[in-house]
């Protein structure tokens, strides 16, 4: 499988930037990660992700997460190894380095992750899809995507997106998961110009072999020599504001229609966790009841209307109208909360193929 994963991607890129690649696996608990170097990748997975004696021909979806990992580090050889941000093409490892671009350089790499999995065969479509499918409810249910661009996202890097904290979800987005969502937009959207996001990225490693490297306009300016066309105020949409992406006008230009649903939801916009304390608040949604009450990350509620809180019950109450008057302890301190019924939406996304010989234009398949 992994052999058909690093055929496909040197295929697309047509060389390597390595004579020889090694992947240096891990196997532990849970734990799960990924660094990429020049010619090598040291990767660490659950040992369930791992193959099975038995595997279905198909991987299942353990497996698929860890085909999807090397699949991932295996493509940064040639997007952050060899194709760098201009800035880093010098790199001073005595100080934070600081750059705009991580959309492309791992959000690109999220996109083609996945969608090489699907290109080398090892899995089928509707696997594809459902991926696919994972990263935009991931995206749909980040509140923070309408606080912090995507490029905003990149810079704060250092400060930010490598300390999450239980307010992260609703103060920032992540560069991998909407820059993937915004590198399927450019791959769409040069297609239906006549190129590609594979044929920027072909670009890309060809300006690298003659020595020139990304800065803030190499984006901008393939996308107009590929096309003809200026791409600034496309692009400065998908990465510079945090207006919704244009999925749902884009996808059914490629046989897939687009449809969001509501059928999950968090009690008054809280995730929550029955502990032998009371009920632990592990996130407040910034959008949600709890939080105009004044609810926040690791309150214990012990109480709502008189009764001893459950989730099971402030579910219930959740859906209902009303008002009701919530305990919880703070550290030490009991509070008080007065908080309306009401729950938060959590949006999922719904793909169907419409027209399978216009995604077959999409997926190369």
């Amino acid at each position: 499988d992994i052999e058909k994963i690093c055929a496909t991607e040197i295929s697309m890129f047509g060389s390597a930037p390595f004579e020889h690649y090694t992947f240096m696996t891990m196997a532990t608990g849970n734990s799960y990660g990924g660094l990429e170097h020049p010619n090598s990748t040291s990767l660490i997975t659950p040992r369930d992700d791992l193959p099975k004696a038995d595997e279905p021909e198909e991987p299942s979806k353990d497996y698929q997460r860890f085909l999807g990992l090397c699949s991932h580090e295996y493509f940064h050889s040639w997007l952050v190894k060899f194709i760098r941000p201009e800035n880093f093409a010098d790199y001073d490892l005595n100080k934070e380095g600081y750059t705009s671009l991580l959309w492309i350089f791992e959000g690109f790499t999220s996109y083609y992750d996945d969608l090489i999995l699907l290109r080398s065969g090892v899995i089928k479509q509707e696997s594809y899809l459902e991926l696919l499918k994972a990263q935009i409810d991931r995206y749909l249910q980040n509140p923070g995507r309408f606080v912090q661009t995507v490029a905003e996202s990149s810079f704060d890097a250092w400060v930010k997106f490598y300390r999450q904290d239980e307010n992260s979800n609703n103060a920032g987005t992540s560069y991998y998961n909407k820059g993937c969502l915004v590198a399927l937009c450019l791959d769409l959207g040069l297609r239906l110009r006549g190129s590609s996001l594979d044929a920027l990225m072909r670009k890309l490693y060809e300006n690298t072999q003659n020595g020139i490297q990304v800065n803030e306009r190499t984006i901008y300016d393939l996308c107009e020599q590929l096309t003809g066309d200026k791409w600034i105020e496309q692009i400065n949409y998908l990465i510079n504001t945090t207006d919704e992406l244009p999925l749902e006008q884009l996808l059914p230009e490629f046989g897939l229609s687009y449809s969001l649903k509501n059928d999950k939801s968090l009690p008054f916009g809280l995730k929550l966790a029955d502990k032998a304390e009371g009920v632990v608040v592990q996130t407040v949604r910034r959008d949600g009841v709890g939080s105009k009450a004044g609810l926040s990350a690791h309150d214990i509620i012990i109480a709502i209307d008189g009764l001893k809180a459950t989730t099971k019950l402030i579910e219930k109450y959740a859906k209902q109208q009303g008002n009701y008057s919530l305990l919880a302890f703070r550290r030490d301190e009991l509070m008080q909360f007065e908080v309306q019924g009401g729950s938060t939406d959590l949006t999922t996304v719904e793909l169907k193929v419409d027209n399978q010989a216009k995604i077959e234009t999409w997926l190369n398949v």
